[in-house]
């Protein structure tokens, strides 16, 4: 089963959404609060076989005059939903124009529409919808089971034990000789029990044992059933899944998610919709990317062999799980403020992005993104950010939803362009001694990307050096000789400052007090433009080290425009 179309209008934080999400693996990113694990709740409420208890807050802004409704369209139908035994009757048509009809013709895919209402009574509906009939039907929670959805998202132990609903006590089949078992072994304690020795109890933990291991999950020794002394009652519930002599339950958290996650997805055979919300809770990174690599490989399985493939929509704020995730996947969620209607947009996929997702994938979690043009830049901006919280009562820069990234030189602008159009606030921090085509200004403008540059054709060195004093200057050489070595810088500048010795650059380098032809303007010229060809400074820590002497610079000599475009650059990171 695959989800088509999801639409949900008034249910907690989003006033309204439709989203297409057109792919087996989604990955929803993007600013926190904006709706990622609410519409992953709502798909869940729609599908679920759960009963859904509501309450005034579930409405959007706590209004119940306006009933919440969520209406979820499904394709990649198992052969039971298409039966008219079943819900067969109900079927509409998906075109190839992403539409979905009524009366379906011979080339639309066959769906189902699930519409859940909730009014001002907080009792839910659940119906199935189709204009061929006057009347929707409603759907029990055994007809909403076939849609084969299960959700991770915190610790659900109860698919870890043999209790009524688990995915567990579905593996095994016939439990009725539990029942005579149990009672003797809480008679009798564990060591009487021999639960290992119910064939059915044994055969659903080594499957379960299996599935959870290609899922990452750790299995200290072997999976096994259990007794589970002090549980009430003498059901099949008191029966849990063991590793070795452990309950299950008792792993750490992300084992029992894990595991949790694969028993569920193994009791579905035609496509399970998974619903995976911050893949990376209680996993270490490489277990993230365990995951996420089986999820993608169970798909591409199930494509190879002509199966179901199902869908995954999966949210995330770790950039570790983002890196492991395809480009394509990437579906990046915005909420427009104060109506607080949702948007969900796929970005194109040129070389820019795969760059930015390889290297700075942190910055799409973000509400502002500023590119900055290089190593220089960006180390520059990382280091001065820490000197501007005193300035904003206290507040960083990621309080305000700000993030600095990369922009890899000249793709910048085109980076910048792609970010707007997937509604993120863009700008960009470059410099000024290379222009922009004007056609590309143009497009910038038209999509509301500001940029930062100093005035003149200069570089960040040359804006820097320029806007310095000699004492500030000679502080400048002195960090970049204990970054890059003494006779390194001497090396480089003694070419360029013809009428000086070495001798004289190293005892004890103070060039402005030497006998030079060149006036102060001048020898920061020539430092400038050494220090730009050898890259003293284009490295991420080396430019985050000079922030504090530019902080220096840019208060002795606020005019500067160093100055001046740093300040707007502070200014637009905390509007």
């Amino acid at each position: 089963m695959q989800i088509r179309q999801i639409q949900v209008s008034n249910f907690r934080g989003i006033s309204t959404l439709d989203w297409k999400p057109g792919h087996t693996f989604c990955c929803l990113i993007g600013a926190g609060d904006a709706g990622k694990s609410t519409l992953l709740d709502a798909a869940e409420a729609a599908l679920s076989s759960r009963w859904f208890s509501f309450s005034e807050s579930d409405f959007f802004a706590c209004d119940t005059t306006q009933s919440i409704q969520v209406e979820v369209t499904v394709g990649e139908l198992s052969r039971t939903l298409k039966s008219d035994d079943r819900l067969g009757l109900y079927i509409r048509g998906w075109t190839a124009e992403s539409c979905v009809r009524d009366e379906p013709e011979d080339d639309d895919e066959p769906v189902l529409t699930v519409r859940l209402t909730v009014d001002a009574t907080m009792e839910p509906v659940w119906q199935l919808i189709c204009e061929r009939f006057e009347d929707p039907r409603t759907l029990s929670n055994r007809d909403r089971a076939l849609f084969g959805l299960l959700r991770l998202a915190g610790d659900d132990a109860r698919h870890l034990a043999w209790g009524q609903g688990s995915v567990l006590a579905r593996l095994a089949g016939d439990t009725s000789e539990a029942a005579t078992r149990l009672a003797e072994a809480y008679r009798i304690a564990r060591a009487s029990a021999n639960l290992g020795g119910i064939e059915s109890f044994a055969d659903a933990a080594r499957l379960a044992e299996g599935f959870a291991k290609g899922m990452g999950a750790y299995v200290a020794g072997a999976y096994g059933p259990g007794l589970e002394l002090g549980r009430a009652g003498l059901t099949s519930g008191s029966v849990a899944l063991h590793d070795g002599s452990v309950p299950l339950r008792l792993a750490g958290l992300g084992t029992r998610r894990l595991a949790t996650l694969a028993i569920q997805k193994s009791a579905i055979s035609e496509g399970a919709i998974v619903l995976v919300d911050e893949i990376e809770h209680g996993l270490e990174p490489h277990r993230i990317i365990g995951a996420i690599s089986q999820l993608k490989a169970d798909a591409a399985a199930a494509i190879e062999t002509g199966q179901p493939v199902g869908q995954v929509l999966m949210t995330t704020h770790s950039d570790v799980a983002l890196g492991e995730v395809d480009a394509a996947s990437i579906h990046v969620v915005q909420i427009e403020y104060p109506a607080r209607n949702i948007t969900i947009a796929q970005p194109e996929v040129p070389i820019t992005v795969k760059k930015l997702l390889k290297f700075f994938p942190r910055a799409l979690f973000a509400r502002r993104i500023l590119l900055t043009e290089g190593y220089t830049e960006l180390g520059l901006l990382l280091g001065l950010r820490e000197k501007w919280p005193p300035l904003h009562a206290g507040k960083p820069i990621e309080q305000q939803g700000a993030a600095i990234a990369d922009g890899n030189g000249d793709e910048a602008p085109t980076l910048a362009l792609i970010l707007a159009k997937l509604g993120y606030a863009v700008a960009l921090y470059r410099d000024s001694d290379q222009a922009i085509a004007p056609a590309t200004i143009g497009q910038l403008n038209d999509a509301r990307v500001p940029i930062f540059q100093y005035d003149g054709e200069i570089n960040t060195e040359q804006a820097i050096m320029g806007a310095a004093t000699p004492a500030q200057m000679q502080e400048l050489l002195v960090y970049a000789r204990a970054e890059k070595g003494e006779d390194s810088i001497n090396d480089q500048l003694l070419p360029k400052l013809t009428d000086l010795t070495i001798a004289t650059l190293r005892e004890p380098f103070p060039i402005w007090a030497l006998d030079s032809a060149l006036d102060d303007n001048e020898l920061a010229g020539v430092v400038a433009m050494v220090a730009s060809d050898r890259k003293w400074f284009k490295d991420l820590r080396v430019g985050r080290g000079l922030a504090p002497l530019v902080w220096s610079i840019t208060r002795s000599n606020p005019r500067s425009t160093l100055a001046a475009t740093l300040a707007q650059v502070e200014a637009w990171l905390y509007a």
